[in-house]
Order: structure tokens, then C-alpha cells, then sequence
């Protein structure tokens, strides 16, 4: 069996929705049914950031995954966090995944970029040189499309419906399948 740990926020938890609803839940139903014998492990917090995240960690890779998603950013980029703190914390999460032997899958928020905001362009940055500088697959937006659109949110406009969460997991399945074929 494989196992995947889904390390994140209320994006990966579920917030909001039924727990088989979540995206790792949705993610593990769709991999079985692709014929493959996984297990996706919830390590979803709701307001978490990368931070939070890191201080998690290690008791979750108790569960020895073989491939871990790291998934933060939307609650870093509303609170503003300083970048290199976001980054410095992002390389630490995957320093750890890989001494632990998984490979890393790291996802950005791309769908919150604001074009004319200086922060939110060297926030989007330091994701993708974080993933380079480790040698990590990087997907740039975890929810494309999602942010803002009535038809795949809830009433927030952020947070994924089960529609959204069947887009997240279409748009992360050409990255994952080729990592979990190396497994």
C-alpha cells in the first residue's frame, strides 16, 4: 500500500464540508479507483500555515508516507507573513519529508495572486524557489479557477465546495500519477 500524507490547511482538511468530501478523501477515492492500493492521510488544520505545518510534522510522518503534499499559503498570504519566513519554512518541511525517505509534492496558491501587489508577487516566488532550490515537484496553484467562483465554493468564496474539491484533485492528478509510478 501506498501512503500519501496530505499536509495542510482547511483546503486539504475539508473545512466546511463532510469529511469524505475533504480533498485527501476525495483524492484516496479517486487513486482507488484508478486501481491502486493507497491510503491518503488527512494532515489537514484549518488556519494553519507553514509554520504550523512544520511544528506538525514529524509526529505525522509516524504514518511513514512514501509521498507527502504540502499545501499552506493561503493563510500566510492573508496574514501577510514575511516571505523568507514562508520560504525558510517551506525548505525546512521538505528537508524533513526527504531525510524521512518520501518524495514532496509542494503546491502554491497562484489563484491569490493580486498582479499589482509587490508581496503577493514575491510571495508567489518564493514557493517556486523553494521547490527548485530542493528539487521538489511544484504545482503552482493548488485551486485554479476555484477563488471567487459561486459554482465551486462555499459561501465564502474561498474555501472549495465538492465541486472545487473534484477540480483540485483533476488539476493535481498529472503531477501526482507520475510521482506515485515512481513509487
Amino acid at each position: 500500500m501506498i501512503k500519501i500524507l496530505a499536509l495542510g490547511d482547511s483546503l486539504t482538511t475539508g473545512y466546511g464540508l463532510a469529511p469524505e468530501d475533504s480533498f485527501a478523501s476525495r483524492l484516496e477515492q479517486t487513486l482507488i479507483q484508478e486501481g491502486l492500493d493507497i491510503k491518503v492521510i488527512n494532515g489537514g488544520v484549518s488556519g494553519d500555515t507553514a509554520y504550523d505545518g512544520l511544528a506538525r510534522l514529524k509526529s505525522l510522518l509516524r504514518h511513514s508516507p512514501e509521498l507527502v503534499i504540502v499545501e499552506f499559503g493561503a493563510n500566510d498570504i492573508f496574514m501577510e507573513l514575511p516571505v523568507a519566513e514562508v520560504k525558510a519554512n517551506l525548505e525546512k518541511i521538505i528537508d524533513i519529508c526527504q531525510q524521512s525517505g518520501a518524495m514532496v509534492l509542494l503546491t502554491g496558491v497562484l489563484s491569490l495572486l493580486d498582479l499589482n501587489d509587490d508581496y503577493s508577487m514575491r510571495f508567489h516566488k518564493a514557493f517556486e524557489n523553494a521547490a527548485q532550490s530542493k528539487g521538489v515537484a511544484f504545482l503552482p496553484d493548488f485551486m485554479p479557477g476555484i477563488p471567487g467562483n459561486p459554482d465551486l465554493t462555499l459561501p465564502d468564496g474561498i474555501h472549495p465546495n465538492e465541486s472545487g474539491v473534484e477540480r483540485i484533485v483533476e488539476n493535481i492528478l498529472p503531477v501526482l500519477r507520475p510521482m506515485l509510478s515512481r513509487i
